[in-house]
């Protein structure tokens, strides 16, 4: 019988505050690694791209 493996990843910001979260997106920076929900993933996409001036940021801001 074959069997099959589930792996459930938590949000790594969650996990801080104690809650269990799945993680659907995994940030890097350079040799750090997080796995982060939806709604702490577009908080730090959202960060980064004021940061860094993209589009994005001008977008959101609006």
């Amino acid at each position: 019988m074959a069997r099959t493996v589930i792996e459930k990843v938590d949000c790594d910001a969650c996990l801080k505050k104690g809650e269990e979260v799945d993680a659907v997106m995994k940030l890097i920076i350079g040799p750090d690694e997080y796995d982060l929900c939806e709604r702490h993933g577009e908080k730090f996409r959202a960060l980064l791209a004021e940061a860094l001036g993209t589009t994005t940021a001008i977008t959101q801001s609006a």
